[in-house]
């Protein structure tokens, strides 16, 4: 009888807490963090189960598949013949593309891109295409098929399946392993009628300039700093840090990015930077 008794009180206390975990979500995170714990149950630098699948996309020339948590996220890439910019005759194009449709989350609604989303496309984009004396992921020489005439443009779509919060990290990590898993088919122009020819049995894997690795981090209530936040976490933060890592350059500090009004000391930088670097040899080993 005790037994039973006892097994109706636990589901009493889990349906109550249940309860108020739907109707006072915020307020829910909020108990565990002054506790020192998270609803998860993780430690505050602590990242969740990283699974990673290249070749996911038999169609596409290049594809993988991330699951960081519940946070799942697809990276296909289409190679495709087009013409170069006259500014920059012997380099071929990579095209970015993040997307947040109303499948992966209610928060998105149908229509035009997201906020987030462009925001996202944005960063990444300028990430693996570099800025002015920054050299970007790929090397857009190598996507030359004949200067001035014709080269390789690569489109890479990256689509959320499902969104639990950390889309940076989730997306960043499937478009690296995207591009190392494109082949490059072999291709040469024909003079004479100027058309490009592939042969997709000779195809030979992208030239990378970098091998980038993310981490972001999310402070809570101006008071708790998470690692890789979950989205009822990420209703409480007041700012994030992206921190991305370069694996090819000694783990370099490759990009740094600061969002939201919260105050980031240089001292919690460094412990992100320390911590980033932990995250990138643990992603190495599932790459």
């Amino acid at each position: 009888m005790s037994d039973v008794t006892d097994e109706k009180q636990q589901q009493q206390v889990a349906f109550a807490m249940h309860t108020f975990e739907r109707i006072h979500h915020v307020e829910f995170q909020r108990r565990f963090l002054t506790q020192e714990t998270r609803h998860d149950g993780r430690e505050f630098t602590q990242f969740r189960p990283t699974h990673v699948v290249k070749g996911a996309i038999s169609t596409a020339q290049g594809s993988a598949t991330v699951r960081i948590g519940n946070t799942t996220v697809v990276c296909g890439i289409k190679a495709e013949v087009s013409e170069p910019d006259v500014n920059s005759p012997d380099q071929g194009y990579l095209v970015t593309n993040v997307e947040l449709p109303p499948m992966c989350s209610a928060r998105f609604r149908p229509g035009a891109p997201s906020e987030e989303a462009q925001v996202a496309s944005e960063h990444i984009h300028r990430l693996f295409n570099g800025t002015a004396g920054s050299k970007g992921v790929v090397d857009l020489r190598a996507l030359c098929i004949e200067e001035g005439l014709a080269v390789w443009s690569l489109s890479a779509d990256i689509v959320c399946l499902k969104y639990d919060g950390n889309i940076m990290d989730a997306a960043i990590v499937a478009l690296m392993a995207a591009l190392e898993d494109l082949g490059l088919p072999s291709a040469q122009l024909d003079p004479a009628t100027g058309v490009v020819s592939a042969d997709r049995t000779k195809a030979a894997p992208l030239v990378l300039n970098k091998r980038l690795f993310p981490a972001t981090f999310s402070l809570l209530d101006d008071a708790y700093l998470v690692a890789d936040a979950d989205d009822a976490e990420e209703q409480l933060a007041t700012a994030s840090l992206l921190v991305v890592l370069d694996a090819s350059n000694r783990g370099a500090l490759a990009n740094m990015w600061k969002r939201g009004a919260g105050r980031v000391s240089s001292q919690t930088i460094h412990k992100c930077i320390d911590c980033a670097a932990q995250r990138m040899e643990a992603l190495i080993k599932t790459l």
